[in-house]
């Protein structure tokens, strides 16, 4: 539920952040074929407007221009695309969160804007270096950065805007900041590497323990390090472990949902068919891994990666057999009442309402 107020000039939303999380789980499990007339929930636009990013790709194209007419384009072609930038949004709604009630409840200071570029830069980076990995075609609905161009550009205008990233992580001037959205960086990694080698695990009753740590190092480390940065640099840093917590548990509700939506979302729903594409890249979500509680030959076909004949076909059509959407809902939903937990250390305010 949306509700515009005048009094403050800005939108007061009663539900935000989690709740986006939540309708596209819930619109996903009830009308998996509704279609709509933009790729984004209905209540992005409006939270980005309470947050103060509806202009935040300018911004964040202006850092990437270079004298390199071919890497600038290169980098910032994922930008044509558009896209919900629910990062920086979230990571801002953070900042003023945490600052409201000491420099008023639509402050935000220059580092914490910088945190929620920064961060946005850093998910961009790792969506041009993925595609060369899946050797994917579209991205928001574009052709991706390594199509159009080749691997080798992709992985050089990936690494452009990490540079990009970093160098304006340095000009914070604060040594804890760095620490901690360097991190990310860290993390990234270390989850694409434990991605390559997923498939492989000692028993299925491992994997879904190493699906979450993925998911965490992926998608969570870096919504919660950014809102952890954004708590450090507001008036109340005392906040910082809330601020962590409901960035992780947001993270992984996050990545719950998409997965849940390579099995059942139309294109028209969210820029994505329901084709099971993460199976065609041998990769296991939770979906799979709930399926085959119910279907143990899943299993065979996890542990070799779904490289067998038809088996990407037959996983799709046993996971839409199962209750493994379902529980995937279930699970993103425990996930996002632990993000609102999180919220109950931060000041009341219209900001806080906005992240729920």
């Amino acid at each position: 539920a949306v509700v515009s107020t005048q009094s403050t000039g800005r939108m007061s939303l009663v539900r935000g952040g989690v709740a986006v999380v939540r309708r596209l789980a819930t619109t996903a499990a009830i009308h998996p074929t509704t279609t709509s007339s933009s790729a984004q929930p209905p209540t992005m636009g409006r939270l980005r407007e309470c947050a103060g990013t509806h202009n935040i790709v300018g911004d964040l194209v202006s850092s990437l221009m270079s004298d390199n007419l071919h890497l600038s384009s290169s980098a910032t072609h994922l930008f044509k695309g558009g896209g919900k930038y629910f990062r920086p949004t979230c990571v801002t709604l953070m900042g003023h969160c945490c600052n409201h009630g000491n420099h008023g409840a639509q402050s935000i200071s220059s580092n914490q804007r910088q945190i929620a570029l920064i961060s946005e830069l850093i998910h961009v980076a790792s969506l041009v270096h993925d595609d060369v990995l899946d050797s994917a075609y579209t991205r928001r609905s574009l052709v991706t950065v390594n199509a159009l161009y080749n691997e080798r550009v992709a992985i050089l205008a990936g690494d452009f805007i990490i540079a990009r990233a970093t160098s304006k992580l340095s000009q914070l001037g604060c040594p804890e900041t760095i620490t901690i959205l360097s991190s990310v960086i860290r993390d990234l990694i270390k989850g694409e590497i434990l991605q390559l080698h997923s498939s492989s695990p000692s028993s299925p009753a491992d994997m879904f323990g190493v699906y979450l740590e993925k998911t965490y190092l992926k998608t969570a480390s870096l919504i919660s390090h950014s809102c952890q940065a954004v708590a450090l640099n507001s008036s109340r840093p005392n906040l910082q472990k809330s601020a962590f917590s409901y960035g992780k548990n947001l993270g992984i509700a996050f990545q719950l949902v998409d997965d849940m939506l390579d099995f059942v979302a139309s294109s028209a729903d969210m820029g994505k068919a329901a084709s099971g594409s993460d199976l065609k890249l041998g990769l296991a979500t939770a979906p799979v891994l709930y399926a085959a509680r119910e279907f143990p030959q899943l299993n065979d076909m996890i542990l070799r990666g779904f490289s067998g004949e038809g088996d990407a076909e037959e996983a799709f059509h046993l996971v839409g057999r199962s209750e493994g959407v379902e529980l995937t809902r279930q699970l993103a939903e425990r996930y996002c009442a632990g993000a609102i937990r999180d919220l109950e250390d931060m000041p009341e305010c219209e900001e806080r309402d906005a992240l729920s």
